[in-house]
């Protein structure tokens, strides 16, 4: 009886296992974030990167950047795990959405995607906060700043 129950206890644990590793395979497949740093009235970069549920980032320079134009990469997948779990943790889906923009300063944009759901935020007053240090934590994940940091 006692082998039953561990069986049963054991058997119940991996099938609760296989199906969350099912959901975050469904949720990476149908998954994408984009981060759009906007320049200013100066010298501020102006680009933009996603990364994709695959591991693949393709970015895009346009202007004040070390590197115009698109170059492509593949990451980790497990990096771009942390990166979904970090939106959950932070809820981002419920964040609030605001066009506030002030002048010379550079707009932050990103815009997520987990199959259905889509969701958008912006900084433009480059406001120390949540927004930012996605955006820096999407950079380093990407290995954006290869491409987007200028040199002095």
């Amino acid at each position: 009886m006692k082998s039953l129950v561990v069986c049963t206890a054991l058997t119940l644990a991996l099938a609760v296992s296989a199906s969350f590793c099912a959901q975050d395979t469904a949720t990476l497949a149908d998954f994408s974030i984009t981060l759009k740093r906007l320049g200013c009235l100066g010298s501020c970069p102006d680009y933009e990167v996603t990364i994709w549920g695959s591991g693949r980032v393709r970015y895009q320079g346009h202007a004040y950047v070390a590197v115009k134009g698109v170059r492509e990469r593949i990451i980790p997948v497990p990096n771009v795990q942390k990166l979904v779990q970090r939106l959950q943790v932070d809820h981002f889906f419920q964040w609030d959405e605001t066009d506030v923009v002030c002048l010379d300063f550079p707009e932050v944009h990103i815009t997520a995607t987990v199959g259905a759901r889509r969701k958008h935020v912006l900084e433009g007053c480059n406001k120390p906060g949540k927004i930012l240090a996605l955006a820096k934590e999407i950079e380093r994940i990407s290995g954006t700043e290869r491409w987007a940091k200028m040199s002095r």
